[in-house]
C-alpha cells in the first residue's frame, strides 16, 4: 500500500527496508539499521507507530531509541503509519 501511494504522489523510487527476521520471529533491528543507514539523507521513511503490518511485532524501547538516534544523524523525514491506534 505504501508504496504504491508514494509512486502516485508522485515520488519516482521507494525501497524497502528489512524488519521482520523469520529465525527469530522478531524485528530484524540489525537489518533495518542498516539499511536505513544506506538512505540518502533527509529520504522520506515509513514507521509503524504500533501493531506493524503484517507482521504484529513492534520494536522494543531499546529498538526505537537506535532508530531514533539513526533517524536523527541521517536527517530523515519520518512518517508514522498509525492506523491501529
Amino acid at each position: 500500500n505504501h508504496k504504491l501511494i508514494f509512486m502516485n504522489a508522485g515520488f519516482k523510487k521507494g525501497v524497502e527496508y528489512r524488519y521482520w527476521n523469520p529465525s527469530t520471529r522478531g524485528v530484524d533491528i540489525e537489518g533495518m539499521l542498516e539499511d536505513l543507514s544506506n538512505a540518502p539523507e533527509n529520504s522520506v521513511i515509513i514507521l509503524h507507530a504500533c501493531a506493524h503490518n503484517p507482521t504484529g511485532c513492534d520494536p522494543t524501547r531499546e529498538q526505537w531509541e537506535k532508530i531514533a538516534d539513526l533517524i536523527e544523524r541521517r536527517k530523515l523525514f519520518t512518517f508514522f503509519d498509525s492506523a491501529y491506534q
